[in-house]
């Protein structure tokens, strides 16, 4: 007969911090009892173990969390507590930086002291994030928030955007900007447009993209470009502000013109003098020189200090507002104010300049007047330059179909016409006209030809009578001189002759005696 045994059941409660777990003892022989209580033990260490794993027993760190910021800015590192906890310590390298105990303390942290601080409307809701405030280098490293008996490590990154050279920058140099900080991340920049940089001519990526080089620089780089950096458990974007002096559209603008119009052309800089403290004086000077072998002449010199100067010399005026302007106006543009002309300003450490090119459009007719029914005229439209290979200047006849195209490379062109009316010398460039110049032929009348003619055939005949008038007079006075002559000549003989006679019948008389 099989004896059995009955088993009694026989339940414990193992107490564990914060609650207890219940396990159940099965009652049997002595060495069902021996298991029993290995099984007790080792069921009770795998429960600590599971508890520990979900976190019933806060006694390790909640992990690490990674934090970027940028120098001089603002930064905050997490710290949330939901189970309302009385105290909190924040440390940094083992000192302390803030301690709050029912109030808020400052730690000796010298350094960080008078730059940190918490959110005190937030700290009822279980907020002790810690705010650092104008951000140094120094400031990077880890960071320890404590309360209760739970843990959370903050690792934070300082980083900076350098530029060399810094401050304000001058069109045509070179810019370098350079990320500082940890070398683990990866780095993007963007420029003024928030596009996406890469490495192209006028831009150069160097050191693991961790630099950045703009040469040549022009007005149009002046903005706020950007140096995104990203990390698998942070990212952070730091702006970068570039100020360019400079002049817009850099490149050689060309105005052509007409003899006796008026033209305007304006200097505008990238941005305002008066908003830069480290310019305290700048020379602003416009020159001129008339051929591009030639040298340039001044014209105006004059400085910042003058808040509003206008100048006038001749038919030029020159205005200049020290914000960002400089304009020039030819009241009436002549043939010889054909030329260059540049603006430059002089800073301390450099100048900046600009070039406008005028190019004036004259003609002329020979012979000038009404035009005679059997005459010709020769009109002449001329260019202060020869005539650019996308150019063309040319003679037309408005509403005719008559028209002359210059030769290539000159920088005129002429048309012998005896057609009169309205004639137009044009010049186009990429087959928009420019500038032009209209002549009007005119006609002289029939009895203005004849009246001219008279007037010629009258004026010969006057001229022939004179002519004729003049010979006879002129030859009746040397007629009349050599008369004279004679008859002087005649009386002086007449004189000699009675003289003579009479010294000899003297002679006579005395010999008688």
């Amino acid at each position: 007969m099989k004896r059995q045994t009955e088993r009694k059941r026989e339940k414990k409660w193992i107490p564990l911090p914060g609650r207890y777990f219940q396990l159940t003892v099965h009652g049997g022989t002595e060495q069902s009892k021996r298991m029993d209580r290995f099984s007790v033990m080792a069921n009770s260490i795998l429960a600590v173990f599971s508890v520990m794993q979900l976190g019933l027993i806060p006694t390790m760190a909640e992990g690490e969390t990674t934090v970027f910021g940028a120098v001089g800015e603002q930064v905050i590192l997490p710290c949330i507590d939901k189970s309302q906890s009385d105290g909190l310590t924040w440390k940094y390298n083992g000192q302390i930086v803030i301690q709050y105990m029912s109030r808020l303390l400052k730690g000796r942290t010298l350094a960080l002291s008078d730059r940190s601080e918490l959110n005190k409307q937030e700290i009822s809701k279980g907020n002790f994030s810690l705010i650092l405030s104008q951000l140094r280098h120094s400031d990077a490293g880890k960071y320890v928030c404590e309360f209760s008996s739970r843990t959370f490590m903050v690792q934070l990154q300082v980083f900076e955007v350098t530029g060399f050279p810094s401050g304000y920058l001058l069109q045509g140099e070179n810019l370098m900007l350079t990320i500082q900080g940890a070398s683990s991340v990866k780095v993007t920049w963007f420029d003024n447009r928030q596009v996406e940089v890469t490495a192209t001519r006028s831009r150069e990526l160097k050191t693991g993209e961790r630099s950045l080089q703009i040469p040549n620089l022009q007005a149009e780089d002046s903005g706020t470009w950007r140096c995104h950096i990203t990390s698998p458990s942070a990212k952070l974007d730091i702006p970068y502000k570039v100020l360019v002096i400079g002049f817009h559209h850099l490149n050689q603008e060309t105005l052509y013109k007409a003899v006796n119009s008026t033209v305007s052309f304006s200097y505008s800089l990238s941005t305002h003098l008066q908003q830069i403290r480290e310019l305290a004086y700048i020379r602003v000077g416009l020159e001129w020189k008339p051929k591009t072998d030639s040298k340039y002449l001044e014209k105006f010199n004059f400085t910042s200090k003058e808040p509003l100067l206008t100048k006038q010399m001749a038919n030029m005026q020159v205005t200049w507002k020290p914000s960002n302007h400089l304009e020039v106006k030819l009241s009436k543009v002549q043939f010889k104010d054909a030329g260059w002309y540049q603006c430059q300003l002089t800073f301390s450490r450099g100048h900046v300049g600009k070039t406008i090119h005028l190019v004036v459009m004259t003609v002329s007719a020979d012979p000038v007047g009404p035009l005679s029914k059997w005459a010709n005229v020769t009109l002449l439209c001329k260019l202060s330059v020869p005539v650019p290979p996308n150019a063309q200047l040319f003679w037309e006849h408005v509403n005719g179909t008559e028209k002359k195209l210059n030769t290539l490379g000159h920088s005129e062109v002429k048309v012998k016409t005896k057609t009169v009316g309205l004639w137009r010398c044009s010049l186009k460039v990429e087959n928009n006209v420019v500038t032009s110049i209209d002549y009007t032929v005119v006609k002289a009348a029939e009895w203005n030809s004849y009246v001219v003619i008279g007037l010629e055939v009258g004026a010969g005949i006057v001229l022939l009578l004179l002519a004729s008038l003049g010979t006879f007079i002129g030859t009746a006075r040397l007629r009349r001189r050599r008369r004279a002559e004679k008859m002087a000549r005649a009386r002086r003989d007449l004189i000699e002759r009675r003289t003579c006679q009479c010294q000899r019948q003297l002679k006579n008389d005395y010999s008688s005696a």
